[in-house]
């Protein structure tokens, strides 16, 4: 098999990455090397890595997950990379069917068929969504998984576990590190889609996820900032001015959803934390625009508009009317930039 550097990033993580690790170094058809890059844990999660032998960074404050995730991968051998959460359960020879599904030349990055370490052979996500507005969701999480599921098309590789070539990775300049957490691998797979590549889902290869939607503190802050920072970043200028109306229709209702379910703080500071970024996001817009093979027009026809498969919260009904709203606008849209 084509030599694996596997990547794993790692914060407060003593409760998962002992049997993570294990299952790793056990593993016959394992990664040539692991390198774990840990952010600062407070915990016992240092002890562990160094005891159980794996090559260790371990840095003095918490840079976030890509940050950590791009310097492990600067320091790998591999031709492939794999990345991996701490609280992920390999299946003993779930890389060799994802390193051949990246050897194919229309595939960018390969994630396997994720269940949930607490209810085996049920979703953590059935291939995730992405709406043209940026949203972005784990799919189906906790429904059964079909004994007859055959390799996808999935609109970004889950962070939580995948593969791609290390070649590739650099020329995308990997992860950008300042999402901290939440969306970046969404951006990495807008990003591969603007190259002409696609991301699978491949059905041979399983990968257990100790799932938990609100574990962090701060999530629907990264997840506005990083939603908006994204889009602007990775549409063409003349996309977003036909997009204008619609994302501001959509602020408005994430303020209400914001207000209705507490956490509108988070929302504004979201909005102070993008203009910030408005300085780094022209140089990330011009890299996307470097490495651009694709029209807005193929990208749009690849996306989703309405709120369909998120089962992780309760769904206004509001939502659920503006969702027909979603859909006809970007029908609109698809025409105007096809």
């Amino acid at each position: 098999m084509t030599p694996v550097s596997l990547v794993l990033v790692t914060h407060n993580s003593e409760a998962h990455i002992e049997a993570s690790l294990g299952i790793l170094l056990n593993d016959p058809e394992g990664p040539e090397e692991i390198i774990v890059v840990d952010n600062a844990s407070s915990d016992g999660t240092v002890r562990i890595v160094e005891r159980m032998g794996v090559k260790l960074v371990a840095l003095d404050e918490n840079h976030g997950f890509p940050y950590g995730c791009n310097l492990g991968a600067s320091l790998t051998r591999g031709e492939v990379i794999a990345f991996l959460n701490p609280d992920t359960e390999p299946t003993p020879g779930w890389l060799p069917p994802l390193v051949e599904a990246i050897s194919r030349p229309d595939v960018g990055a390969a994630m396997p068929v994720m269940d949930l370490t607490y209810a085996p052979d049920h979703w953590f996500t059935s291939g995730s969504a992405l709406t043209y507005l940026g949203f972005a969701w784990s799919t189906d999480s906790g429904e059964p998984i079909p004994d007859d599921i055959a390799e996808t098309e999935v609109p970004f590789p889950s962070g939580a576990a995948f593969v791609i070539d290390r070649r590739l990775f650099d020329h995308l300049g990997g992860y950008r590190d300042e999402y901290f957490l939440y969306l970046e691998d969404v951006d990495l797979g807008w990003r591969l889609r603007l190259m002409g590549l696609k991301s699978v889902q491949v059905p041979a290869s399983r990968v257990a996820h100790d799932y938990e939607f609100g574990r962090h503190a701060r999530k629907m802050y990264y997840l506005e900032r990083n939603r908006l920072r994204m889009v602007f970043a990775n549409y063409e200028p003349a996309t977003l001015v036909l997009l204008a109306p619609a994302l501001l229709v959509v602020e408005l209702a994430v303020v209400a959803a914001a207000v209705r379910h507490g956490w509108l703080g988070q929302k504004l500071q979201s909005w102070r934390g993008f203009v910030r970024l408005i300085p780094l996001l022209r140089q990330e817009a011009n890299r996307s625009r470097s490495i651009r093979t694709v029209r807005d027009g193929a990208i749009l026809a690849g996306m989703d508009a309405a709120f369909d498969g998120i089962n992780q919260f309760e769904i206004h009904p509001l939502v659920r009317a503006l969702n027909r709203l979603a859909v006809w606008y970007l029908r609109i849209v698809r025409r105007l930039v096809a």
